[in-house]
């Protein structure tokens, strides 16, 4: 069998057709060409099925076209292109209107992480994306019960993007309540998420080495509980930037009362500065809750 050249253009692209067309988004299928030169095909697009500009390359024999005007007429053609950059001529021209039938699906993956970092006090929240391409983005949605209702009366945010941090009102130990519901261009809104909660901890006092304290070699840090059982880390470094020269990790179901934690290191260094912070954990997060500041130690010799 003759292989064609690379400059012999591919057979125009046959059997276009729209298989879709809702929601913002139109999807298109054609037969494959049989070149085995074949690169790919260009999509065009035309709102006037006169101008049409190409729009994306690809090498299946299907696209979709989303982010799209709903009560707007698209044209669609494509064209073959081989490895030699030699194009077909355009395929048969095919249209549709994606309008808005179907409100978005419930968004999935929603996590939440309290916050009280560096002085500030927030809840965060993370979710995975639609898949739909119309989402214009999603209903915030918080409260201090479980079991209530996502409607305007416990609407406090809204975001464009698949994160949202919450900093309105918030207290230290107070259990909030959080789901999400995306929204579409058109204001078709799902239903709602799952509901996550977490509640923002306070910073465990250190009471020693005290801050910039200089000190004979100890065996044991001491610090003061949260106001609730928690897990905690503790983490030592060499300079004050960044590194983990020593940590460890507990739980403690001590509340508002002193803490003793083992230091044991390899190896200490004697009359050089070495910094130390205090993170506590929530039972919902993977993340720090709250973040001590860092505090400074030096061992004599």
């Amino acid at each position: 069998m003759v292989q064609p050249s690379n400059d012999t253009p591919p057979a125009v692209p046959v059997g276009l057709k729209v298989v879709f067309a809702d929601d913002g988004s139109i999807g298109l299928f054609w037969q494959s060409n049989a070149e085995a030169d074949l690169n790919g095909y260009i999509v065009y697009r035309s709102t006037d099925s006169i101008k049409f500009a190409a729009i994306n390359f690809t090498t299946y024999n299907y696209y979709v076209d989303d982010s799209l005007n709903y009560n707007t007429n698209y044209y669609y053609r494509i064209t073959a292109v081989n490895i030699g950059d030699k194009e077909s001529l355009p395929s048969n021209i095919v249209s549709g209107k994606p309008i808005n039938l179907y409100p978005p699906s419930m968004p999935q993956g929603l996590n939440i992480n309290a916050r009280n970092w560096q002085g500030k006090i927030s809840v965060y929240l993370s979710w995975n994306s639609n898949y739909e391409g119309d989402i214009a983005g999603f209903n915030i949605y918080r409260s201090l019960s479980p079991n209530f209702n996502a409607d305007s009366s416990n609407l406090i945010g809204f975001s464009t993007g698949i994160d949202f941090s919450d900093t309105v009102n918030l207290k230290l130990y107070t259990q909030y309540y959080y789901c999400i519901r995306a929204v579409d261009k058109g204001n078709l809104i799902s239903t709602h998420s799952s509901v996550v909660y977490d509640e923002i901890y306070g910073i465990p006092e250190i009471v020693f080495p005290e801050d910039g304290a200089e000190t004979t070699y100890f065996s044991s840090f001491v610090i003061k509980a949260v106001n609730v059982p928690a897990n905690y880390k503790i983490v030592v470094q060499d300079n004050e930037f960044y590194g983990t020269f020593w940590n460890t990790g507990f739980y403690s179901s001590v509340v508002n009362d002193t803490i003793s934690v083992i230091f044991n290191p390899d190896y200490v260094n004697t009359n050089v500065p070495y910094y130390w912070r205090v993170l506590t954990y929530s039972p919902n997060s993977s993340q720090p809750n709250s973040v001590s500041p860092l505090y400074k130690f030096v061992i004599k010799q």
